[in-house]
């Protein structure tokens, strides 16, 4: 039997309200039935959920377990989609102490866009065939947030991090997207920024929830896959292509992340 996991879980959406501009709230704190979300376009609002506290602004997702009381302050007027959802075929309570956190921001900021507009658009829609729709999207917004809770990031162009508070982390970022395919020693790097290897992993990962080892390596590897279906280079000439030593370590590399070895993601995926 598979171990319990966040990932794999589908959601039900039992209920589903859009507020374009809400400036207050009804109740102070309240305790769900259901498992809630707090999906936020605009504004920010305070919340404690349990022992946790925070405060979420725009592009995170506050989620409540049933039975666990939700306290919250406006902030500044929030354009919020409020959602009540179930998970087929668990008892609700199971996968509370799998939740790292009730707060998740996720890293791919066009996607979350694109799903709450496509839930702005269907927000009065009743019949059967956008109901699913919704549902699609409740069960893509939970694969975000698991990405950041369960420390994976996708092969795509949300790796163009968005600018933090940390000025300096910006700048390292913008630097390993430049650098990210040539040889080089994060070490290096650290000492050139006044700090040492652990305390740049560590402020990285707090301006951008991965660290600069992960953040490189998903550079690498989008680039090695875009090469394996696009060229007919050897797997050492990748590898000297996208900042690897050679062709046996690119190929650990690769397979732990894709699951696949280059070979067999070469000859499942080239049209």
């Amino acid at each position: 039997m598979n171990a319990l996991t966040l990932w794999n879980q589908t959601q039900v959406m039992v209920s589903h309200a859009y507020f374009e501009r809400k400036e207050k709230f009804e109740m102070d704190e309240d305790c769900y039935a259901v498992w809630v979300l707090f999906a936020v376009e605009a504004g920010k609002f305070r919340f404690r959920i349990g022992e946790e506290r925070g405060e979420a602004g725009a592009g995170d997702l506050v989620y409540c377990p049933p039975g666990v009381v939700f306290q919250r302050e406006m902030v500044s007027p929030l354009e919020l989609h409020y959602i009540g959802f179930e998970f087929a075929g668990r008892e609700q309570t199971e996968l509370i102490p799998l939740l790292p956190s009730s707060l998740a921001r996720p890293l791919d900021g066009k996607r979350l866009a694109s799903d709450f507009a496509y839930l702005r658009k269907l927000h009065f829609a009743a019949d059967s065939r956008n109901a699913l729709r919704k549902q699609m999207i409740l069960n893509d917004i939970w694969q975000l947030a698991c990405e950041v809770w369960e420390g994976e990031h996708p092969q795509d162009e949300m790796l163009r991090l968005e600018d933090s508070d940390d000025e300096l982390m910006n700048r390292a970022a913008d630097w390993l997207y430049k650098h990210a395919y040539t040889p080089f020693g994060m070490s290096t790097l650290s000492g050139s920024l006044g700090l040492s290897p652990v305390q740049f992993t560590r402020r990285f990962r707090k301006s951008f929830r991965l660290t600069p080892s992960d953040f490189v390596r998903s550079l690498r590897i989008r680039k090695v896959a875009e090469l394996l279906l696009d060229t007919d280079l050897t797997l050492d000439q990748i590898a000297a292509r996208c900042g690897y030593e050679n062709g046996f370590y690119l190929s650990r590399v690769f397979s732990k992340s894709m699951g696949a070895s280059p070979s067999k993601y070469r000859e499942k995926n080239r049209v």
